[in-house]
Order: C-alpha cells, then sequence, then structure tokens
C-alpha cells in the first residue's frame, strides 16, 4: 500500500441540534451522502 503525503483527509466534528442539521441538508451546507443518509435514517426512526 503506498502512502502518498499530500493526500489527507480532514476531518471536523460538530455537536448540533437535529433540527439545525436538517436545516443545513436543505440549504446545501451538509452535502456528504453518508451524513445525509444518516440523519434521514435518525428523522424516520425517530431515534432523537
Amino acid at each position: 500500500m503506498e502512502v502518498v503525503e499530500h493526500e489527507e483527509e480532514n476531518i471536523e466534528v460538530l455537536e448540533l441540534d437535529i433540527l439545525e442539521a436538517m436545516r443545513m441538508i436543505e440549504c446545501g451546507e451538509i452535502k456528504d451522502g453518508k451524513t445525509i443518509m444518516l440523519l434521514q435514517y435518525i428523522r424516520l426512526n425517530n431515534i432523537l
């Protein structure tokens, strides 16, 4: 496996209210598909 020094993943962790996160999806601030699917799953299954 080749490691390329210039390739790195910058991850920013945010704690948001679920309603704020859903608003961010609607206005395009959250664009990551995995994040959107997780938030939709939480909403559909009344987890929060």
